[in-house]
């Protein structure tokens, strides 16, 4: 029982962490294993215990100046908050349920605002720096996204495109609505308006933007170009108000 005590107070921060991390969409290029994750979350876990750390000694602090101190008994007003100075006091102090409970409670907020923060703000500044040291070393520089299938499916909106099993004849043209995350094992797509938009792509060659070629499962994303695609359906439409029967 102690030993799992240990182990969540000592890895759900981190957890945490790696969860919201992955949430906001920065997903590792490849597919972390379990001994991976636990690396990850051990690391991530001391800058969030830091803070929450740094929280309760400030309060502790305050507990101590006498016009705080009530003349009632208020058992998280009494003067017996113990300054944090080593993980033994750490783990003294997780025994009781209110620091316990403020303990998860800070792991909640303080993992998701950080996260927040560094990948909206700090990641970008970090990429930039990273970025510059490639060039001079002559290496591409890393593109906003982690993963080509997130640079390409998850970072825009209202794509056309038409998916295709390579070798095959049969395709399927629609308006793409949702996409797996990148390391879902089934890379399923769900397209709206998919028998309109192939009458259209029959009678009006529109131009490609990008294909996304998946030479391992042997499937082909091509995504066309929206300003030209939506051209043809207007130019459709007009040919053919009543729809083609």
């Amino acid at each position: 029982m102690n030993e799992l005590f240990t182990i969540l107070t000592f890895t759900v921060p981190g957890f945490l962490a790696y969860f919201w991390i992955n949430l906001f969409g920065f997903t590792p290029s490849t597919k972390r294993d379990n001994s991976e994750v636990v690396i990850f979350s051990a690391l991530l876990w001391i800058p969030i215990v830091i803070l929450i750390v740094i929280i309760y000694e400030l309060f502790a602090f305050i507990t101590h100046f006498d016009f705080l101190y009530p003349d009632k008994n208020v058992p998280l007003l009494r003067r017996d908050w113990e300054y944090i100075i080593s993980i033994d006091d750490l783990k003294n102090k997780l025994k009781l349920i209110w620091f316990f409970l403020y303990y998860l409670g800070s792991s909640i907020i303080i993992s998701y605002i950080g996260t927040k923060i560094f990948t909206s703000n700090f990641y970008k500044y970090f990429r930039k720096k990273v970025n510059k040291v490639r060039k001079k070393n002559g290496i591409a520089p890393l593109s906003e996204q982690s993963t080509v299938w997130n640079q390409m499916f998850l970072t825009k909106e209202g794509q056309l495109v038409e998916y295709k099993k390579i070798g095959e004849g049969n395709s399927y043209v629609g308006m793409l609505i949702n996409v797996p995350r990148a390391h879902e094992q089934e890379k399923g797509i769900v397209l709206e308006a998919v028998d309109h938009w192939t009458k259209i792509m029959e009678y009006y060659d529109v131009q490609l933007d990008q294909t996304y070629v998946d030479a391992t499962n042997g499937y082909v994303i091509n995504v066309f170009n929206l300003e030209k695609a939506l051209e043809a359906q207007r130019l459709f439409n007009q040919r053919f108000p009543n729809g083609v029967t």
